[in-house]
């Protein structure tokens, strides 16, 4: 969607961008003022989150809370190894929103709380990006510590899966950040 909102409105392609990341957070880069870098950022980030939820909610439909996961997983590789765009997609912290959101609003809340204290506390979107990772893992395991290694294994496997793949979509944020604190 960050592609397609910055081909239509400004007529580039995101990727030659900032970053050269297809997600909310580069897309805002394409335009010019607080509003329209909010609206951006927002009709992505909705967009992308959809994405998820709509992917998670046909795996529901198909019966079983392995297929929803699926279904989400499948979703977050997506948009992060985007077909349409030569392997070349976001990070996938919207889309994983989306797909969390389907499959325990409560995880998500969690997690989302924990970015904002993070990306707040630290002035970068994406330690709160990792943190969300970390928090939506803590948070499957903590709901329901009972069911966790149970019947909701599939769930908790996604979200520790989901914090260590953050991580890896993240690794040139994190390898910027350290090598500008070594100069």
């Amino acid at each position: 969607f960050a592609w397609l909102i910055v081909r239509l409105c400004k007529g580039i392609d995101v990727r030659t961008l900032g970053s050269g990341n297809v997600g909310a957070t580069n897309a805002c880069r394409a335009f010019t003022g607080k509003r329209a870098r909010l609206w951006v950022f927002l009709a992505v980030y909705l967009l992308d989150a959809g994405k998820g939820f709509l992917a998670t909610q046909l795996g529901f439909g198909l019966g079983s809370l392995l297929a929803a996961v699926l279904c989400a997983a499948g979703a977050i590789l997506g948009h992060v190894f985007n077909p349409f765009l030569g392997g070349r997609g976001g990070k996938g912290v919207a889309t994983a929103t989306g797909a969390l959101l389907a499959l325990d609003w409560r995880i998500t809340l969690v997690g989302l709380l924990v970015f904002f204290a993070v990306r707040f506390a630290t002035g970068h979107v994406f330690f709160g990006s990792l943190a969300l990772g970390v928090g939506l893992a803590a948070a499957a395991i903590a709901l329901e510590p009972a069911s966790a290694f149970g019947e909701r294994l599939p769930l908790t496997l996604l979200c520790l899966l989901l914090a260590v793949f953050l991580f890896w979509t993240h690794r040139s944020n994190l390898q910027k950040f350290f090598a500008a604190r070594q100069s």
